[in-house]
C-alpha cells in the first residue's frame, strides 16, 4: 500500500478539461485500483488559477513542501493530466527533479507512461505540447483583448473613482471621484510633490481603493493614468520576468464610453509635470510650506485651503482663501500670521473651554464614512493573506526561519493595531475618557508648535496628529478646530 495525495487545478483559461468534481472522482477511483491511500487532507484545489508560473499556485508549493518534509506523508501525487502539474516544461522538469529525491513520484491517471527511458521521453514530448498549447492560448487571448482594447472595450476593474456595473461599464463613484480630483488639484494647482501628496493623503485619512496607505506609486498611476480623461490604456504592463512598464509605443490606447473626471487640459498639465518629474526627482521631497498650518488651515465660508503669503514691504506674512484669488469665494479670508497663530495656540490650551466652537471627528469616519469599520476588516484580511505567503515562503525553503519570525513579528503588531482601531470604532471610549487624552495630546502638541529650535515639518505633523482641520471664517472672526478623537 502506499499513500498518495492529489493535485486538481482548473484554470480560467477556456480550454477542454475537467471539473474539479470529476478530476476528483478519476483520481480516488485510480487511488482504490492501485492500492493507494489517500485522506482528505491529501487533496489539494487550485481553482480559476494557471499552471504557467507556480508562484501564483499556493496549494501547489504547500503539496510539494509537505512531500519534501521529513514526514513524507505521501509518495506519489496523482493527476488527471501532466498539463494540470504544470503547463511549464521547465518548473515541470525541476519540481518532479525534486519530489524525485524525496522519493515521490507524480502519476498521470490518463497518460500511462511506459517503463523505461521510452517513458520518459514521452512524458517530456507531452511537457512540451502542454506549454506549446499555452503559448498558444496565450496568443489568442491577447489578440482578442488587443482588438477589443483597440474598440474600446473593458477588461479591468477600473481605478479609483470609478465602479463597475451590471454589463461592464464603469460609472463614476462620486465619492472616490473627489479624492481623484484633490490629488490632480495638488499636483496640478498646488505644485505639490507626489511624496508630499502621498504624505497630505495619509495624514487627511483618505484610503486608497484597496483601503491602504499611499506612496509615490499610487500617485503617480493616478496622475498618468488616462481612463480620467475617457480613454481605455491597454497592453501598458508586463508581468515578464516580473512587473514593469512596457515601451510607451507597445501601449494601446483608445477612446471609451465612460465619463472623464479629469478635464484634458489639467490632464496635459500634469503629464508634463510627470516627465519633469522623472528628470528631476519630484517623487521623493517633502510638502513645500514655510507654515505648519499650511494644508490644515481651510476657509469656514467656502472650505477651500488657506494658503501662506510672505511678508511684504506693506504687510506682514498672512494666509488668505486660494478660493477668493480664482473667483470662487467671496471673502479674502485674510487673516494676518501673527494673530492666527495666537488665535490657534489659544483654542489649543483647553479644546473644552470652547465648546462651540471645536468640532469632535473620529479618526477613522474623517468623512463620515460608515464603511470605516469594513475597510479596517479588509486590512486584517489582507494580513492574513500575507500570513500565509509568507508560511508558504518558508515551507519552500525560500525564508530563513529567522527570516519568517521576523516578518510574523512585524505582521502581528500591524494585526493588533487595526484590531484596537476597529474596537474604537465599534465601541467608542467613555466621553470622560477622549477629554482627558485629548486635553494631554494638545498640551503635548503646543510643546512643539511653541519651541523656536523645532522645525516646520514635525510642527506640521505635530497638529494634524490632533487636527483634521482648522476653519476661519472671516465674516465672523471665529476659528472652529475638528479635532480626533
Amino acid at each position: 500500500m502506499k499513500n498518495g495525495a492529489c493535485y486538481i487545478r482548473v484554470s480560467t483559461e477556456k480550454q477542454d478539461e475537467l471539473s474539479p468534481d470529476a478530476q476528483k472522482r478519476l483520481l480516488l477511483d485510480y487511488a482504490r485500483e492501485n492500492d493507494i491511500i489517500v485522506t482528505e487532507d491529501s487533496i489539494f484545489w487550485e481553482i480559476g488559477i494557471s499552471g504557467r508560473k507556480t508562484e501564483n499556485r499556493p496549494a501547489f508549493r504547500q503539496m510539494v513542501a509537505t512531500a519534501k518534509s521529513k514526514d513524507h506523508p505521501f509518495d506519489v501525487i496523482l493527476v488527471w493530466k501532466f498539463s494540470r502539474f504544470a503547463r511549464n516544461q521547465e518548473e515541470s522538469i525541476v519540481y518532479k527533479s525534486l519530489l524525485k529525491k524525496s522519493g515521490v513520484d507524480v502519476v498521470s491517471v490518463s497518460e500511462p507512461l511506459p517503463e523505461g527511458i521510452m517513458g520518459g521521453l514521452i512524458e517530456r514530448i507531452l511537457e512540451w505540447m502542454d506549454e506549446y498549447y499555452s503559448i498558444r492560448l496565450s496568443g489568442e487571448v491577447m489578440r482578442g483583448m488587443t482588438e477589443k482594447a483597440m474598440r474600446g472595450g473593458y477588461q479591468s476593474n477600473p481605478p479609483m473613482g470609478y465602479n463597475r456595473e451590471r454589463g461592464g461599464l464603469p460609472v463614476v463613484n462620486e465619492k472616490e471621484a473627489a479624492i481623484v480630483r484633490r490629488v490632480f488639484h495638488l499636483f496640478v494647482d498646488e505644485k505639490m510633490s507626489m511624496c508630499a501628496i502621498a504624505k497630505r493623503m495619509n495624514l487627511d485619512g483618505y484610503p486608497t481603493k484597496r483601503g491602504a496607505h499611499w506612496n509615490v506609486t499610487h500617485i503617480r498611476y493616478m496622475l498618468g493614468n488616462p481612463f480620467y480623461i475617457g480613454k481605455i490604456r491597454w497592453n501598458y504592463i508586463t508581468h515578464a520576468n516580473g512587473k514593469r512598464k512596457r515601451d510607451e509605443e507597445d501601449w494601446i490606447i483608445a477612446d471609451g464610453v465612460h465619463e472623464p473626471i479629469i478635464p484634458e487640459e489639467t490632464f496635459q498639465v500634469a503629464q508634463k509635470r510627470l516627465k519633469e518629474a522623472a528628470g528631476r526627482g519630484f517623487g521623493a521631497g517633502h510638502i513645500s510650506s514655510r507654515h505648519w498650518l499650511s494644508g490644515i488651515l481651510k476657509c469656514g465660508v467656502c472650505g477651500g485651503p488657506m494658503t501662506y503669503v510672505g511678508a511684504t514691504k506693506r504687510n506682514g506674512a498672512s494666509y488668505r482663501c486660494v478660493y477668493h484669488v480664482r473667483g470662487a469665494c467671496s471673502t479674502t479670508g485674510r487673516i494676518a500670521l501673527s494673530k492666527l497663530e495666537s488665535a490657534v495656540l489659544s483654542g489649543l490650551e483647553d479644546p473644552f473651554d470652547t465648546a462651540a466652537d471645536a468640532v469632535f471627528v473620529q479618526r477613522d469616519l474623517l468623512q463620515d464614512d460608515a464603511g470605516a469599520p469594513q475597510i479596517i476588516q479588509d486590512q486584517i484580511k489582507d494580513l492574513d493573506r500575507k500570513e500565509k505567503r509568507l508560511r508558504a515562503a518558508y515551507m519552500d525553503g525560500i525564508d530563513t526561519l529567522e527570516d519568517y519570525r521576523e516578518a510574523r513579528r512585524t505582521l502581528d503588531a500591524r494585526r493588533e493595531e487595526l484590531k484596537r482601531r476597529l474596537e474604537e470604532l465599534i465601541c467608542p471610549e467613555e466621553s470622560e475618557d477622549v477629554r482627558i487624552r485629548l486635553i494631554q495630546n494638545t498640551q503635548d502638541v503646543l510643546k512643539v508648535l511653541k519651541n523656536p529650535d523645532i522645525d516646520v515639518l514635525k510642527k506640521q505633523d505635530a497638529i494634524r496628529n490632533i487636527c483634521q482641520k482648522i476653519l476661519w471664517n472671516k465674516e465672523t472672526s471665529t476659528l472652529t478646530f475638528y479635532f480626533y478623537t
